[in-house]
Order: C-alpha cells, then sequence, then structure tokens
C-alpha cells in the first residue's frame, strides 16, 4: 500500500518525523510517499519499464528479405515519390510506431557514383502504390504476433507537402563493395537521443541513389510497436 500526500497536510499529521523510518521522496519539494513497511517497494523507471515490455511482449520487429539473401536495389537519382524504402503506420493503425533502427550496407553491384542516403519523417502516410510489402517478424519469434506498421521497398510515394515533412539523416558515400579497400560499406541509423515517434497515419521514407546504376543493399529495419497508453507516465 502506497499514500501520497502533501508533508505538512496529509492523513499523518503536520510533523514528520514519525514518517522517516517509512518515508521516500523530496522534503524540499513538500511531496513524500507513504511505505507500508508489510510490502516491498518497486523502483519504476519509465525508460526501463517500456523496453522491458517491448521485449517480453515480442512488440520490437524486425524487417527485410523473405530470403536472407536477397537485396534492394535503389534509385539513380532523388525524387520524392521514389523511396527506397518506405515505412509506415497507417491510420487506422492503433500503436504507436517507435523506430529503432535501419541498417544499409553496399553489396552487389558497384553503384553508378557516389551513395547518397535521405531519411524523412513525414506527417502523412505517404503510401500510395506498389512496392514489396517486406516480411516482418517479432524480435521473440515463438509469439506470432501480427504487426500494424508496414515496410516497403519500391513502393511509390504521395507528393510531398511543403511544410509535412523534415530530413532526419543525410550521408554521401562512396560507391564500394569490398571490405578491403576500408571505404564505408555501412550505413546505420538510430534515434540520437530521444527516441522517434510514428503517431498512426505517418510515416518514414528512406532515399537511396547513385548516378547511372542505383546502389544495391544487404539492409534490416527494425521498430517497436506499442499501445498509445504506454507513453503516459504514472
Amino acid at each position: 500500500m502506497v499514500q501520497q500526500g502533501s508533508i505538512l497536510q496529509d492523513s499523518w499529521g503536520s510533523s514528520i518525523d514519525h514518517k522517516l523510518d517509512y518515508m521516500i521522496g523530496n522534503r524540499e519539494t513538500g511531496q513524500l510517499v507513504h511505505v507500508d513497511p508489510r510490502w516491498p517497494v518497486s523502483i519504476y523507471s519509465p525508460a526501463n519499464d517500456l523496453a522491458f515490455r517491448i521485449a517480453v511482449g515480442g512488440h520490437k520487429f524486425y524487417a527485410s528479405d523473405a530470403d536472407a539473401n536477397d537485396l534492394v536495389t535503389g534509385q539513380t537519382g532523388f525524387d520524392a515519390t521514389t523511396p527506397t524504402f518506405l515505412l509506415r503506420n497507417p491510420a487506422t493503425s492503433s500503436v504507436i510506431c517507435l523506430p529503432l533502427f535501419f541498417t544499409l550496407n553496399q553489396t552487389g553491384t558497384v553503384a553508378g557514383g557516389a551513395v547518397d542516403t535521405i531519411g524523412v519523417l513525414d506527417r502523412q502516410d505517404r503510401y500510395s502504390t506498389g512496392g514489396t510489402s517486406e516480411g516482418i517478424i517479432s524480435s521473440r519469434p515463438k509469439l506470432v504476433r501480427n504487426p500494424a506498421c508496414l515496410l516497403y521497398s519500391g513502393a511509390t510515394a504521395t507528393a510531398a507537402v511543403a511544410g509535412e515533412h523534415r530530413r532526419l539523416s543525410g550521408i554521401t558515400a562512396g560507391q564500394d563493395v569490398s571490405p578491403a579497400e576500408g571505404a564505408l560499406q555501412e550505413f546505420l541509423w538510430t534515434p540520437t537521443s530521444v527516441m522517434e515517434i510514428l503517431d498512426p497515419g505517418t510515416s518514414m521514407l528512406i532515399y537511396t541513389y547513385a548516378a547511372t546504376t542505383g546502389p544495391t543493399w544487404f539492409w534490416t529495419f527494425a521498430w517497436a510497436e506499442i499501445p498509445p497508453e504506454w507513453l503516459d507516465y504514472p
């Protein structure tokens, strides 16, 4: 049992001296918690608790090609309607999407020039038509959990609307598939400080392109899906 109240106005009286054996909190701000000594106290951390619930419940998902060695080829120039990859949280979804990372590694045919990789967050679900809806699996595979979000390669996106999107990452790398030469083959994106949150009806687009011949990738995306109430603090 836990009771919470002001140190000057609570059911235990105005003096706090008799409470200190079983009180935790901040005396300066006037907010203490009375702990019943018969019961243990669990220490709550919003970040740790959320990560634990995601892992145990199988709410983290990976997307990649159904066959482990299949590849995806990027474009030969930038066009806002032809992303290489598109992660969407449909408007009909009932979950919050938390992008965790994506990794792209050059392989196969060497691109025709320097490789540009650009990531974009958009307030709209930009998916339009076509493309390949890629295979998705929970990070706890025995739990057959169906994802609400979808990851496409080679899809057509709707036109970008000014002010509705922003670049979240961008890099130009040399075209190369030989690790012996020491070139940068892999691009890894993760949230830099706090998490990105894709509400229903929003999307994340990844553009990759090079002149003449588009880059070819080994690739993996990961995200978590949680009910909106999990973001509420206690």
